[in-house]
């Protein structure tokens, strides 16, 4: 018997662990196409992977599907706290841990024959990570931190 692993997806945040509560945070999966060789029955097999689809979790009770892992906010020409489709705004301060689920296709070729589909998804989940979401408040000053360092905010 042979037995072909793909590996947990990974997940990172921008900003890295922390936000703002009502600012769209950007997270992005780490689950690219993976290929994995071995033999079976004294022959050679290789089965690939596909990631085809994406359900986030981002432990306030919210979520969404995307067809994409999900790319920083400079790979996609953004400015930071742009909304992506993989981003996610908190309306509470607090912890949250975020999780993705990668649903991966797969296909093989056995002893040199030509590919096959394999029915069905794969659904792999990541560990999660931490966020921490704060809050801001406005105050109006009557210098700026420059000219009175010790003043609210500075």
């Amino acid at each position: 018997m042979a037995r072909f692993l793909v590996g947990n997806p990974t997940v990172v945040s921008e900003p890295d662990g922390w936000t703002i509560a009502g600012a769209e945070t950007n997270f992005i999966a780490s689950a690219g196409e993976r290929e994995q060789a071995g033999e079976l029955l004294g022959q050679p097999v290789t089965v690939h992977f596909t990631p085809v689809a994406y359900d986030w979790r981002y432990g306030d009770g919210m979520g969404q599907s995307a067809a994409t892992p999900g790319l920083t906010w400079e790979a996609s020409g953004l400015p930071a706290f742009s909304r992506t489709p993989t981003s996610h705004a908190y309306a509470e301060r607090g912890t949250y841990a975020v999780t993705v689920t990668v649903e991966f296709a797969a296909r093989y070729q056995f002893a040199g024959q030509g590919w096959a589909d394999i029915a069905g998804t794969l659904g792999l989940t990541s560990d999660p990570i931490t966020v921490t979401v704060k809050g801001v408040k406005t105050v109006l000053v009557g210098k700026t931190c420059d000219e009175n360092p010790s003043g609210p905010g500075c």
